[in-house]
Parts: C-alpha cells; structure tokens; sequence
C-alpha cells in the first residue's frame, strides 16, 4: 500500500552549512547538530524539491553498426544543482524567533539604532550571504510501519529572494524563495532498509 504524505506531516529547519565531514554513516540526517536553527515549519506553502538531474546527450558517430544503426555513443553529462523553492509566509522577527530568510540571502545584518538594536537591517548584494542547511523531514506516526523520509540541501545559498505580494485584499503577505546546493551536497535518506532481488 502506497503512503500518501500529507502537509501536517511535514517539518523544514533553516541553519547554517554543516561541515560535511560531519555527515557520516552513523547519524541520521535529521539527528545532526545545526548551529543558528530556525524552524520554518508553518511558514512555507507550495514547496518543491528539485532533485539534481543527470542529462545524457547522444553523440552521432560516422558510419553504422552490424544491424545498420548509425553508430552513436551516449555521453553523460555532469548532475545539475539540487533546488528547493516555496513560498513563505511573512512572520515578524518575533514570531518563534524566526528571522526570516534575509540572514541566509544577505548576512547578519546590521543592528538600527546602533544604541539600541530595535530592528535588524538587510542589503543585498554586499557580498555577506551565507551558506546554510535546509532539511525537510517527513514523519508519520502511524503502526506499523513508521515511515520517514529526510532531505537535506547541505553548503546551499540562497538564490532568490522573490517579490512580496498580498495574497489578496483579505489575504496575507507571502514571498517566494529558492536555494540551491551542489548535487554532493544533496542528501535523501528513507527509513528502511532497500533490497535488490
């Protein structure tokens, strides 16, 4: 029987890049330690996962085979970027001490008034972007079985902080997002274990 993932099931943390000597066969994605953690979960809508893609292109050879094939050869192509993209629901710094995105995409910030701190400054493009960790865990309680999937965009930045828009003239305010990471950067890891036969 299929398991159909559900919203409710689903929770994203936002931290800064792991060491990646520090993914290793002994700890699940989801038990490592991450440094400035943020939860993002009930923020995010319309999340996806793009998983790096593998292109193979043919290449025409002169001549043909025994069977009168042109001869041709594939040629495999390196693995694109992994990337996630959503839409996040604008909180307020307050809000679960969620800063948002901003420190990810353009650096710590800048602390106004400097005497006394009452809001953050962000701007972009000075160079002070930061890498993170992005893990998306998917959890079900049901018995049996437990089932689990994590995913994790490790050393990712942030590409793209989108427009703020309203949702509407009673809605909320939303801003999309993206980030990317190398394919070695990118993990999937399922609970169980998988045969071959």
């Amino acid at each position: 029987m299929a398991k159909i993932w559900k919203a409710r099931e689903t929770t994203v943390q936002i931290s800064d890049a792991i060491d990646p000597s520090a993914i290793s066969d002994s700890t699940l994605l989801d038990g490592l330690s991450f440094s400035n953690q943020k939860p993002l979960t009930g923020l995010l809508k319309n999340v996806t996962i793009v998983e790096p893609e593998g292109a193979i292109d043919k290449q025409d050879l002169l001549g043909v085979d025994s069977n009168g094939f042109q001869n041709a050869e594939l040629d495999e192509k390196p693995f694109d970027l992994a990337k996630i993209s959503g839409t996040l629901v604008m909180p307020g710094l307050h809000e679960s001490g969620t800063a948002m995105l901003e420190r990810w995409a353009y650096g710590d910030g800048t602390q106004v008034p400097s005497e006394s701190a009452t809001h953050t400054r962000w701007q972009a493009g000075n160079g002070n972007r930061i890498a993170c960790a992005i893990l998306v865990n998917l959890t079900s309680n049901e018995s049996p079985p437990n089932y689990e999937v994590n995913i994790l965009l490790n050393q990712a930045y942030i590409t793209k902080l989108g427009d703020r828009k309203i949702s509407g003239p009673d809605g909320h305010w939303e801003q999309d997002f993206e980030a990317v990471c190398l394919p070695r950067n990118y993990y999937i890891e399922i609970k169980g274990t998988v045969t071959y036969s």
